[in-house]
């Protein structure tokens, strides 16, 4: 599997795609992948904020169900991304109100926001990287905003359409990604970093196992019946783990039951081979490193001695 695999435009249109959204909002994904289905995807691009974006905006043009996205002109999308690139775009309240109407935003009676809610927050985020760096600065001095992953995707995208005429965008076509999650059952469920095999366990200290991936979301069950997120845990890596495993598509859905199912850890890169990235799994000579049964192996290796 390719490196720039793991940010294929497939997969991050998964990464939208919760089963919980409405259907418009499945609409508006698929329409703004076709508009930008020819962007480089790779690592460390910003394409993925730009997809989220134009997502979000065709969404607030869309929900009231008087047009379906394909009907929203590129000379409209065009228009609405244009603004003062010191500021922030003023969409960001549409998006906001068309959210909270569809049900989509934040729900204070249970403390949370929906998985649309949290993508459209990471997207305007203007502290992202700023607060928690000195915990006194930020009592004398609060951090100032600064300009969001939306701000930045909304001038590029007006470049982007206003380069790219109507008639190319219309031949476009986006790859067909369904929404739903992905269940991935296994009695042996690990993450993995350049220097541990850690099994992955939930706050009762139990064995995970099961991984459900749904949109940006991930949720944990262990044995016990425990469901819990996990600080480790990225939903494109889960779907990375399990793409390695069974050689399907990272952005496929339903349920997998895998022997096992190494994880990349969030400390390494997307894209990272387990099996190359980790120091023990490079080295066979460490084959009890990191597995759940390692006092039974290590006791056969000693029975064996004897």
């Amino acid at each position: 599997m390719s490196d720039h695999s793991a940010y294929d435009l497939d997969l991050e249109m998964s990464l939208l795609l919760p089963s919980s959204a409405p259907a418009s909002w499945a609409a508006a994904v698929h329409e703004a992948a076709r508009h930008l289905v020819d962007l480089r995807w790779e690592a460390d691009c910003r394409a993925t904020d730009d997809l989220t974006t134009l997502s979000l905006l065709l969404f607030a043009r869309t929900y009231t169900g008087d047009r379906v996205p394909q009907d929203v002109p590129v000379i409209e999308l065009r228009e609405a991304l244009t603004g003062p690139a010191d500021r922030e775009p003023q969409f960001i309240a549409e998006i906001d109100r068309a959210l909270t109407e569809t049900g989509q935003g934040y729900d204070p009676a249970v403390s949370r926001g929906t998985p649309l809610w949290s993508i459209f927050c990471a997207a305007r985020d203007q502290y992202e990287g700023r607060l928690g760096q000195s915990a006194l600065a930020d009592d004398i001095e609060p951090p100032f905003p600064g300009p969001s992953l939306m701000r930045g995707a909304a001038g590029r995208l007006a470049q982007f359409f206003a380069d790219h005429p109507a008639e190319v965008s219309d031949r476009a076509i986006a790859p067909a990604v369904a929404a739903g999650p992905l269940v991935i059952e296994s009695e042996r469920i690990q993450i993995v970093t350049a220097g541990s095999i850690m099994p992955l366990r939930c706050p009762r200290n139990h064995d995970v196992r099961a991984v459900r991936v749904d949109g940006p979301e991930v949720a944990t069950e262990c044995g016990q019946g425990h469901v819990s997120g996990h600080w480790a845990l990225e939903a494109a890596r889960v779907r990375m783990a399990v793409a390695r495993a069974t050689g399907d598509r990272p952005s496929g859905q339903g349920k997998r039951v895998l022997q096992e199912l190494l994880i990349v850890s969030t400390d390494l890169p997307r894209h990272s081979d387990p099996q190359q990235a980790n120091v023990f799994l490079r080295e066979p000579r460490h084959p009890v490193v990191g597995r759940d049964d390692v006092l039974q192996q290590i006791h056969g290796l000693i029975d064996e001695r004897r």
